[in-house]
């Protein structure tokens, strides 16, 4: 890959930007803006001719940085544009301090994020002011919304406690994300890009601008396709967006949204051992190989394939009696629908039949055809198949939101939330590789045995699982706001409710195919402060206080109908310290944070005692600390040149030993306990200290004329950041021998650096932009996930590295 790099991405890079650049990073933004700390923290969601801007605004509840007191930054239209090539979603917000976002596993789409040390489930993500988190684990499956980049015209993080009432989990933070709307004039733009690894995308988009009587449309679409940066990680999506947007007078405005990415991409799932790195590069992947088809011929194959369509649409009431009360309603519906590529095994798994590094599907199918027999018996079983295990969800909510002006200084906001929430998933056999037919072993594998099924199995026959979940979750809310010359005030309140119910019908039959409902209730307390000492300066202190349910996995995390013992409510206690000044050229903010979880809750791997069978077992009451300080600045020295500096050192720690009880399955019983010795572990899969620096540079910005048509836009800029403090991912269930105190692995610290740039050239029929990123700079050879392993050493640790140097181009034309 680097020895080639230069021939696709050319053969010099200018010394004079180098020289220029090397201790900086980009994150600021293009100008400084009246109203907030940097133009990457403002609060408007796209262009401020947006028809509903006011409305969208408010309803979707973005904060002004000078009247909050939150730490806030926000990435706007022109940056998502600058850096989405070739990048998952997560990763537009990877140069804010205290995030640590990644394409995780190197296939398109699949991504993780951490905020301030948490992982997603302690992240609340909203759309237009509405939960898009799942309910059931709290993750966010990225790649379920590739075509969101698209639609996407501001995202705002708020981190800590979250400007909003219904974020019930922003432990780490809340991702705000904006999707764009019609604006006042019509517009078009199309482009296309194209990454040296072989990905391309052609995207549209059109604004038809006001058309009369309060009438207006957004329509965009895009296609991805083309070869992944791994080792068979093909991708094939399309995505798109229709907004409608009717003012019907003064006080009534609808918006109607939809929005959507059918996709089918390979994945990697199999993570590397250093060995493996070493031997095949950080491209390879042990999830394909080939087999020869009934013509001879050599053809690929996968064990991962993922395919998912969600449409999500919603529509918005906007009222206003244009005095003092505004109220800002919206119902939404998605159903998600798909699936991936799955394997079942009864002995030597698919994936251990290696040949050079891959699968050897030939040893795989000759190994079923020689076990398989001409009478059906349980032993003449294919011995490995291939699935569709098939998954989806319903979800149906309403919002509603209530703004009171009491007085110039004096509001309320009071709402109410409600989601309906239903999953399910089953698994379908696609391919026997060789065999006879399957045999599905339910007396093992299933809670009522055999019960009058048939065992043997054929493609197209379901085994092994189906399955779902029936949730209903709802919000009420107030919050207070006061806000004087030199004084902000909030004060907020929620209380929820939740049901679950699981269904089974692999495991029960008739009346015992639906559990019993859990009734879950919590609650959230906010509070925050903003001190003016002058129109530059600014003190802010906030806290929180949750009451959590658990995520419906953990109440039901036996595989089974039997809902969880000693589950109860986590807790949260959460607060912020922080600094903040603004000038005519920059600013700097500085903020001291500390969120303590109390009470989280895992499901082991099955746990054996000695000569029993393995059982799993709940560890509850485990506690984590994550305090630290953040601080970044900005400075534009002039109108042509800005710089950019921030820093994160954190200190994360679990912070308690725990005893676990062992259940019998069947019984509920208690069979045994393990104890669980975590405390003092740092917390893992996300680096605790970060470094990083920015430069922009628009060297022709002063150029006027016919020359300044073709060079005034020119714009340069090179960001850096370091990564330290990282330690392997890993659960504390994991950690069950006394005598191991041992840290996780340390993964090595590193820097990596990436250089844009761009053009737009103004003619009098579009203006014409062309852009250019290369990124990972210096060649750097870094680990960008990882799980720890047995010893907690580079042995038996095993992770994913990140993309080498790469490059990738494209243009976009505005009409």
């Amino acid at each position: 890959m680097s020895t080639s790099f230069f021939m696709r991405c050319g053969q010099k890079i200018s010394l004079t930007i180098l020289s220029m650049a090397l201790s900086f990073n980009a994150m600021a933004a293009d100008n400084i803006e009246g109203e907030g700390f940097s133009h990457n923290s403002g609060t408007l969601p796209q262009d401020s001719t947006a028809l509903l801007l006011e409305q969208i605004t408010v309803s979707a509840g973005l904060k002004n940085v000078r009247n909050s007191p939150l730490r806030l930054q926000s990435v706007d239209d022109s940056q998502i544009k600058a850096k989405a090539v070739g990048r998952t979603y997560p990763e537009l917000l990877k140069e804010i301090p205290g995030i640590y976002a990644t394409a995780e596993t190197g296939s398109y789409g699949d991504a993780k994020i951490n905020i301030r040390g948490f992982k997603q489930e302690n992240i609340s993500v909203l759309l237009n002011g509405i939960p898009i988190s799942g309910l059931t684990t709290g993750n966010m499956f990225w790649n379920n919304w590739l075509g969101l980049t698209d639609a996407t015209a501001t995202i705002q993080v708020q981190k800590g406690i979250g400007g909003s009432m219904l974020s019930d989990n922003s432990v780490g933070g809340t991702i705000n994300i904006i999707t764009k709307s019609p604006v006042l004039s019509p517009a078009v733009e199309v482009g296309y890009s194209y990454t040296d690894y072989g990905v391309s995308k052609g995207h549209f988009s059109y604004n038809s601008g006001d058309l009369g009587k309060g009438w207006a449309f957004t329509l965009m679409g895009s296609y991805t396709w083309g070869h992944g940066y791994v080792e068979c990680t093909d991708v094939k999506q399309g995505s798109y967006m229709f907004s409608l947007s009717k003012k019907f007078n003064e006080n009534h405005s609808l918006l109607f949204t939809a929005l959507g990415g059918p996709e089918r991409h390979q994945q990697r799932s199999q993570r590397l051992s250093y060995a493996e790195y070493g031997k095949y590069g950080g491209t390879y992947s042990k999830n394909w190989g080939y087999y020869t088809d009934e013509n001879g011929k050599r053809v690929q194959r996968t064990i991962s394939e993922n395919v998912y369509f969600k449409p999500y649409f919603t529509l918005n009431h906007f009222y206003t009696n244009n005095r003092n009360f505004k109220l800002n309603s919206a119902a939404y519906f998605s159903i998600g629908d798909g699936g991936g590529l799955w394997t079942e095994t009864k002995g030597k798994r698919i994936i251990a039949f290696q040949k050079d590094g891959h699968i050897d599907w030939d040893a795989v199918i000759a190994n079923n055809r020689a076990n398989s027999t001409a009478q059906f018996t349980k032993e003449g079983s294919a011995q490995n198949i291939m699935s569709d295990y098939m998954a989806g969800n319903l979800q149906i909510g309403v919002t509603s939101t209530a703004l009171v002006d009491f007085s110039d200084k004096l509001n309320l906001e009071a709402g109410l939330h409600y989601q309906h929430y239903e999953t399910w998933e089953k698994e379908q056999i696609t391919d026997l590789l060789g065999g006879s037919y399957w045999y599905e072993d339910y007396e093992k594998n299933s809670l009522m045995g055999l019960a009058g099924r048939d065992p043997y199995k054929q493609v197209g026959d379901y085994i092994r699982t189906y399955n779902g979940k029936v949730l209903n979750y709802g919000t009420l809310y107030a919050m207070l706001n006061y806000n004087s010359k030199r004084w902000i005030l909030n004060l907020g309140a929620s209380l929820n409710g939740s049901t679950h119910q699981r269904w089974d019908r692999y495991n029960y039959s008739g009346g015992d195919v639906y559990s019993d409902v859990e009734y879950k209730l919590g609650a959230s307390v906010k509070a925050g402060v903003l001190f003016k000492a002058s129109d530059k300066s600014s003190f802010y202190l906030n806290g929180a206080v949750y009451s959590r349910v658990p995520y419906s996995s953990v109440i039901f995390a036996n595989g089974n109908n039997h809902p969880s013992e000693d589950v109860k409510n986590e807790k949260n206690l959460l607060g912020e310290l922080g600094y903040r000044f603004v000038h005519s050229r920059g600013g700097v903010e500085a903020t001291f944070y500390t969120a303590y979880w109390k009470n989280k809750s895992i499901m082991s791997s099955p746990y054996k005692p000695l000569e029993e069978d393995a059982y799993k077992f709940m560890i509850t009451g485990l506690d984590a600390l994550h305090y630290g300080f953040e601080i970044d600045a900005f400075h534009n020295f002039t109108n042509w040149l800005r710089l950019n500096a921030y820093a994160s050192i954190g200190k994360w720690e679990w912070k308690n030993d725990v005893n676990a009880k062992i259940y019998d399955p069947y019984s509920d019983l208690v069979r045994a306990e393990v104890n669980v010795y975590s405390d003092g572990l740092p917390v893992g899969d996300a680096p605790q200290t970060q470094v990083g620096a920015s430069v922009s540079v628009r060297p022709f910005h002063m150029l006027s004329g016919c020359t300044a048509n073709w060079l005034k836009d020119f714009n340069v800029a090179f960001n850096w950041q370091f990564n330290d403090r990282y330690w392997a991912d890993f659960e504390p269930n994991t950690r069950t021998d006394a005598n191991d105190r041992t840290d996780p692995y340390r993964i090595p610290s590193y820097h990596l650096a990436n250089l844009q740039v761009s053009n737009i050239f103004h003619t009098s029929f579009a203006d014409i932009q062309v852009f250019f990123n290369l990124n990972n700079l210096f060649n750097e050879e870094y680990i960008i996930r990882g799980k720890d392993g047995a010893d907690h050493t580079a042995a038996t640790f095993a992770g994913y590295w990140g993309e080498a140097r790469n490059c990738n181009f494209g243009i976009r034309l505005n009409f």
